[in-house]
């Protein structure tokens, strides 16, 4: 997995690189993106914007176009245009893990202490960062038309719901859902295998598809051209799928980046939540904070900080490309 969607950033890589403090910093660093690497699955299949001198990401939605027959002798009148609308994502929430320590010598001296706290920093990171853009991907495929209004060639997300409780740890039953859910995406021309899209499960259902042989170990390469060797795909859909539990799966009221200005946006009852689908153009993401480390003396609270931090929000885009699998 490529760190492009964090585009780290060191402030304190201003100090000299023979500096003990400089290479504390560095092993602090690499220690937190390579936790990131290894825990984030959304990362490598979402695309996230910078935003700057602005708090605000905009984008525009085109309306699918007309086609004309052209009659020989007749100039063609031009007058067919695309419709378009708007949405905008505000990026309004600074997002910090933060560990205390008395003294700076612990810090740079102890190699475990710093693995340990970039792991656990990397760790949050990776987690919080996953259960947004997932959280996202399902509110986009819960939507019935397209966030961008009455568009022409736009529409809503796609949901499949299991006969039976006890089909989310079904195998067969499982598989048929999965392959209901993509049939009715590509009847909103999105064809999952080469859209990009991805399936995220709970880890049950990941395991009960696995033990039974649906999934098998691959190289995908994306539209982009990026190779993930070692890929979990389905059978016979060529669709990457990931094991989280941060597919979320309970009525969360209080999401740290939710608040009265996005309307409590990452809030929702995600209870019935099995499985999401979502490719790179369902959702639209700015950053205005890269990840970023630092690490910072105090002189009023006699405390050195330990920091990894960013800001990044995220909202439904292309509603048609992202789809859901629920509870009955």
């Amino acid at each position: 997995m490529s760190l492009d969607a964090f585009s780290v950033t060191r402030p304190n890589q201003a100090l000299g690189a023979g500096d003990e403090l400089a290479l504390a910093i560095e092993q602090f660093t690499g220690v937190v993106e390579g936790t990131i690497e290894r825990k984030s699955k959304a990362a490598p299949f979402v695309n996230i914007r910078p935003v700057r001198g602005t708090t605000t990401l905009t984008n525009e939605g085109i309306g699918e176009s007309t086609l004309q027959v052209v009659v020989p002798g007749v100039t063609p009148d031009g007058t067919s245009q695309n419709e378009a609308n708007r949405i905008s994502v505000t990026v309004d929430t600074l997002v910090l893990a933060r560990t205390t320590i008395p003294l700076l010598d612990s810090f740079q001296k102890n190699y475990d202490f710093q693995a340990e706290v970039g792991r656990e920093h990397g760790k949050k990171i990776a987690k919080f960062f996953d259960q947004a853009f997932f959280i996202q991907a399902a509110k986009a495929a819960a939507l019935s038309g397209s966030a961008y209004g009455a568009l022409p060639g736009h529409a809503g997300g796609t949901t499949e719901v299991l006969a039976d409780a006890g089909d989310a740890t079904d195998p067969a039953a499982l598989y048929a859902a999965i392959a209901d859910l993509f049939a009715q995406m590509e009847e909103k021309d999105v064809d999952p295998a080469t859209d990009d899209v991805m399936l995220a499960l709970r880890p049950s259902a990941f395991y009960a598809l696995l033990q039974a042989d649906q999934i098998n170990d691959s190289t995908y390469i994306s539209s982009n051209g990026t190779r993930y060797e070692g890929m979990k795909m389905l059978k016979a859909f060529g669709v990457p799928v990931v094991s989280s539990n941060n597919v979320p799966n309970t009525n969360i009221t209080a999401h740290p980046l939710s608040n009265a200005r996005n309307g409590n946006a990452y809030n929702g009852d995600f209870s019935k939540l099995v499985a999401v689908a979502f490719a790179p153009n369902a959702l639209l993401a700015g950053e205005t904070i890269p990840l970023t480390t630092a690490v910072w003396y105090d002189e009023l609270s006699k405390s050195n900080y330990i920091d990894a931090h960013l800001a990044f929000a995220v909202t439904p885009n292309r509603a048609e490309y992202a789809g859901r699998i629920v509870l009955p």
